[in-house]
């Protein structure tokens, strides 16, 4: 296969056709016929797309096919061919805007027009492709103020003033001017302090003081509770739109550490009980270690919420704290917990002196139905373009082949693809199954040579395991190797090019590029010596190693110096400022102990140190 892709590349035909001959009865030689059609799908010869689309009909490639077909035809301006191929459930955005232009040249302006609205009322720029559809549609006077206002108030949502200030163009004189005005206070929302010049009767305004609010409820928390003390009066504010902005002041003060801002907030405001608001009341409570007010705001915590293991544990927490005759009660919800397997379970666990519940069922799959699905046309060809790293075709094949599956069809899936070593299938398939229970598919041992040589060359001067290191790549990428994030990171571990560039100079690791951090051995190599080093770093305490991990050491120590050492090792954990650094530490802590256990070991949820020290 990967012959015949070189010989396209160097042009040599003869070779290619004689490998394609070869290989005919291959389960990629669609592929091959489509690396082949590529040239004609530029120059739009549709006689041969056409033999194609009807040979494969219906199939990942044949989709993908029409997709790129569809992107000709429609930058070309081909909207009469682009119809007769057009799918709406293969569509993007360029596509839609392709369409609805299509359509309103056939005289359909009504289903165009109602079409290039819906694509209009975003705050982001639109492709080029819908430029010509956008510009058709206002020559057509379909663009009201209404829509007009609409879009740019999405637009200044978003922060995308430039396309902002071009939609402003298109309003009327006053419309600008009251644009104008929304952007100033989106760039100082301070300026809403100025009550009297911003109560007016302008349907504007309202929106103008709503977003300069949760402008303002970031920066100065207070001072926006304030002004909606004000405001409220003077506009009305639906339900959704008031609990949200009253949402963001509760965020705002929490980060600025203000008691007694979210304590007047959840006071004053009738009919107002935000979750996230008690719930920061309580990590304060437990950071004072003031026992009857971490009960008291238990308490008022909605039903369902207070229900959760973590409250749960907590309320026990305090009646333990509190001393006899609550001490009876603490146990018993301790004992119920302990039966589960989650963070809070593990800790209620150790309270008792109870084993990890670990609740290991697996799936009811066996070896022939793991068989049958193997044979499945686009499972088998996932599996060999994985192997030749074609993964986006891979991903879209293995999607086509599930996705009207059933649970006992996705859970032979979810064991056939843990046998290949596609482990993030392999969980999302047994995820999607809604069998949780099984730890082989959910958790597996995945690279275990790399991951054992490197916990051994990166665990000689600390106290990093494999468990460890299987519980951060875990958290991180699911185990895909390509994985790669919004901020940079990359593969498995999901590391920096920068982080891992210095991490190999320290411990003299090759890496070229970062490219190498798509290679399952340079990442797992070099993310296990970041973390060795983060553990050394931090006196081999795991919770703050995995806490650096996510949010980056300077900010631990930052944590670790405002609580002044006072803290329980369960406290500072729970008061991990940032929700996300704060499910991460127990997540990978929770993993460790199954990765522990999936090895046929016994490994508490914290050692003896870590539940030693204070915070």
């Amino acid at each position: 296969m990967q012959q015949a892709r070189n010989a396209m590349a160097r042009g040599d035909t003869r070779a290619f056709s004689r490998i394609q001959r070869e290989l005919k009865n291959y389960p990629l030689a669609p592929y091959l016929e489509y690396w082949q059609l590529e040239s004609a799908l530029e120059k739009l010869h549709l006689s041969k797309v056409n033999a194609f689309l009807d040979k494969y009909a219906n199939t990942a490639i044949g989709d993908w096919t029409r997709i790129r077909l569809l992107r000709e035809l429609g930058e070309r301006g081909r909207f009469d061919k682009f119809l007769e191929y057009y799918r709406p459930e293969l569509a993007d955005t360029r596509l839609k805007c392709f369409h609805a232009d299509a359509i309103s040249r056939q005289g359909k302006e009504e289903e165009a027009w109602a079409e290039a609205a819906e694509l209009w009322g975003v705050g982001q720029s639109q492709p080029e492709a819908c430029d010509t559809l956008f510009a058709n549609w206002e020559k057509a006077g379909q663009l009201t103020p209404e829509l007009a206002w609409k879009r740019h108030t999405l637009a200044v949502e978003k922060g995308n003033l430039s396309l902002a200030s071009y939609i402003a163009r298109k309003m009327t004189a006053e419309q600008q001017k009251h644009a104008q005005l929304m952007r100033e206070v989106h760039r100082s929302p301070a300026l809403l302090m100025n009550f009297d010049r911003f109560i007016n009767a302008d349907m504007e305004y309202r929106d103008i003081v709503l977003h300069g609010l949760k402008r303002l409820a970031r920066s100065q928390p207070s001072d926006a509770l304030q002004a909606w003390y004000r405001y409220e009066a003077s506009y009305l504010f639906p339900d959704d739109e008031r609990n949200a902005l009253l949402q963001r002041i509760a965020t705002g003060l929490a980060r600025k550490n203000d008691k007694e801002g979210i304590e007047s907030l959840l006071a004053k405001t009738e009919n107002f009980k935000d979750p996230g608001a008690i719930e920061w009341m309580i990590r304060r409570s437990l950071r004072d270690q003031n026992w009857p007010q971490v009960e008291a705001w238990i308490e008022r915590l909605p039903e369902e919420r207070k229900a959760d293991d973590r409250w749960q544990y907590w309320a026990a927490r305090a009646m333990e704290k509190r001393g006899e005759p609550r001490e009876a009660a603490a146990k018993a919800i301790y004992e119920k917990l302990a039966s589960k397997r989650s963070f809070y379970g593990f800790l209620s666990a150790d309270k008792v002196s109870r084993e990890y519940n670990f609740q290991d069922n697996p799936a009811p799959v066996d070896k022939q139905q793991v068989a049958d699905i193997a044979t499945k046309p686009e499972l088998v060809r996932a599996r060999e373009l994985k192997a030749i790293n074609e993964l986006f075709h891979a991903r879209r094949e293995w999607r086509y082949g599930t996705r009207e599956m059933e649970a006992p069809e996705l859970l032979a899936a979810g064991r056939l693809a843990n046998e290949w070593g596609w482990y993030r299938k392999a969980i999302q398939s047994v995820m999607r199954a809604r069998h949780e229970d099984d730890l082989e598919l959910r958790f597996p041992l995945a690279y275990p040579g790399i991951v054992d040589e490197a916990t051994r060359k990166a665990g000689q001067k600390n106290a990093l395991d494999e468990y460890f290191v299987y519980a951060i790549t875990r958290q991180e990428s699911h185990f895909a190797m390509d994985a790669k994030s919004s901020a940079g990171a990359m593969g498995l571990m999901q590391l920096l090019p920068s982080t891992a560039k210095q991490t190999a100079k320290i411990h003299g690791v090759p890496y070229r590029r970062s490219y190498d951090l798509l290679k399952p051995h340079t990442n797992i190599t070099l993310g296990s010596h970041y973390l060795g080093g983060l553990l050394k770093r931090f006196d081999n305490n795991r919770f703050l190693a995995a806490a650096a991990y996510n949010a980056g050491p300077t900010r631990v120590k930052r944590w670790l110096a405002q609580s002044d050492s006072k803290l329980p090792y369960d406290i500072w954990i729970e008061t991990i400022p940032f929700n996300e650094t704060r499910n991460y530490v127990q997540n990978v802590l929770t993993y460790s102990v199954i990765y522990a256990y999936r090895n046929g070991e016994k490994k508490p949820l914290l050692n003896k140190h870590e539940t030693r020290t204070s915070m």
